[in-house]
């Protein structure tokens, strides 16, 4: 697979054409995003498998609001019901991709609280209780070496873990490609493009920002489907659409990533 290198400007294009798409369908668009969080969020609450089920409907919902952007960005009919694409195709691919961020997590805990030790212990109960998030943020400040140093590889662990997830489902249901080139082929599309990426990522700060301050959460219902259709944009920018049927396509892009 071709991983294109993009030029800074780019991250700001991911936004316009994100909104673009988004204005195309706002009403199907925002309601189908509210409606990916609450499905995983509802399974996250459940007993027992909650957190397991709601790491697992993760990919196959951020499949199916793909699918959806596709739709637009070709102008065909979208309907509700194509948001439940990823329960139709490449669902086991889908859900090795949920357990794989699920074990990065678990993996990036367990090395926080080895590095950290007591200490980090400590900061987490201080994290569980504390309301104000600048008193957090002074225990962090306070903490002794060993508890920043666990923070720091946690927060590089996990943006390592993000780097290789994002563009992971979609590749797995446009492509038919396995769920661990994916995972390569989103890391090294990400680390390619890092400088476009930076720029997207702190446009979409600032939106956050801008946005957090309307009243009711209205703001958030913009951000949240804007963040996904830009998403979508930034895949199709960086890799070229493969047709799944194309299977010397596919040997290309096998030897190309790894």
């Amino acid at each position: 697979m071709e991983i294109r290198k993009l030029e800074a400007a780019r991250g700001w294009t991911w936004v316009k054409q994100g909104f673009q798409l988004l204005m195309r369908n706002p009403l199907l668009s925002i309601s189908s995003a509210i409606l990916c969080v609450l499905t995983v969020f509802v399974a996250l609450m459940l007993p027992v498998i909650g957190a397991l089920l709601a790491v697992a409907l993760m990919p196959i919902m951020l499949a199916g609001f793909m699918n959806i952007c596709r739709a637009l960005e070709e102008n065909e009919k979208v309907a509700p019901a194509m948001l439940l694409a990823g329960f139709k195709k490449h669902t086991s691919s889908l859900v090795a991709l949920g357990a794989f961020l699920m074990l990065g997590m678990l993996f990036a805990s367990t090395v926080m609280v080895t590095v950290g030790g007591e200490s980090f212990a400590a900061l987490m109960e201080q994290m569980h209780s504390a309301e104000d998030s600048q008193k957090l943020m002074q225990a962090i400040a306070g903490g002794d070496s060993r508890v920043s140093l666990a923070v720091l590889i946690g927060l590089t662990l996990m943006l390592a873990l993000v780097v290789a997830w994002q563009y992971a489902p979609i590749l797995v249901f446009f492509s038919g490609i396995s769920p661990w080139l994916a995972l390569k082929a989103s890391f090294a599309g990400t680390l390619r493009n890092i400088i476009p990426y930076t720029v997207y990522s702190l446009i979409m700060q600032a939106l956050t920002m801008l946005l957090g301050i309307l009243p009711f959460g209205i703001g958030m219902l913009l951000l949240l489907p804007l963040g996904l259709t830009s998403l979508y944009v930034s895949y199709r920018n960086i890799f070229p659409w493969l047709d799944e049927t194309n299977q010397a396509a596919i040997k290309v892009e096998t030897e190309t990533v790894q």
